[in-house]
């Protein structure tokens, strides 16, 4: 820390300026944050609750602009020969939960990107780029066919990504490259209360 008098009453101090430099007042940073709560449930309540069967939705997990939801629509059983039409299942958004059409034709329009919008509203959710990060607008992070949660952004998700099936870990705090956490340890945590993701975290906070 460094520190200089400018006057009888009045000094510059300094104190980690490489780590604790922000150009951010403080209450634009605490508005940012709860107006995307707000929009966030806004989002929920105002449209997937009026228009989809929440009866066919579960909350996986989330945070404060991103939500995972289990979605039980059009069930596609894997097999051998069946690969592409499985792959082709996993992007059928909120296509099968619809209960209220009329009402998800005129609101969509306000959360989805340009590219989603068709005739019968039922195509992907999913545009260019710009579109998808718009204010207030709704963008895809990941699908998949199988997701395990520990709290937010610390989860197991199987997803389609450049034309294959992978397997990601996300652990907030946790380097994955130093660790050896797997899909089974995610399980083992929900199910038994195996320690082993817990173990991770602690040897992390003590190096």
């Amino acid at each position: 820390m460094n520190d200089r008098k400018l006057a009888d009453n009045l000094y510059a101090v300094q104190y980690n300026p490489k780590n604790c430099k922000s150009n951010t007042c403080l209450q634009v940073a605490y508005f940012t944050l709860d107006n995307a709560k707000y929009w966030y449930l806004n989002f929920i309540y105002n449209f997937m609750y009026k228009c989809l069967d929440m009866t066919k939705l579960h909350f996986v997990e989330g945070d404060t602009d991103q939500a995972y939801w289990a979605i039980s629509g059009r069930q596609t059983i894997k097999s051998d020969d069946n690969q592409r039409a499985y792959e082709d299942n996993i992007h059928q958004d909120f296509k099968y939960v619809i209960k209220g059409q009329q009402f998800y034709v005129a609101s969509a329009k306000n959360f989805f990107p340009k590219n989603a919008i068709s005739d019968d509203f039922f195509a992907m959710i999913e545009g260019d780029k710009p579109d998808e990060k718009k204010l207030l607008g709704l963008s895809i992070e990941n699908e998949g066919d199988e997701m395990f949660a520990l709290a937010p952004k610390n989860y197991y998700i199987h997803i389609f990504k450049r034309n294959q099936l992978i397997d990601v870990i996300k652990l907030k705090g946790v380097s994955l490259r130093q660790s050896n956490i797997n899909k089974q340890d995610v399980i083992g945590n929900i199910v038994s209360g195996n320690n082993n993701t817990r173990n991770q975290y602690k040897t992390r906070s003590i190096s």
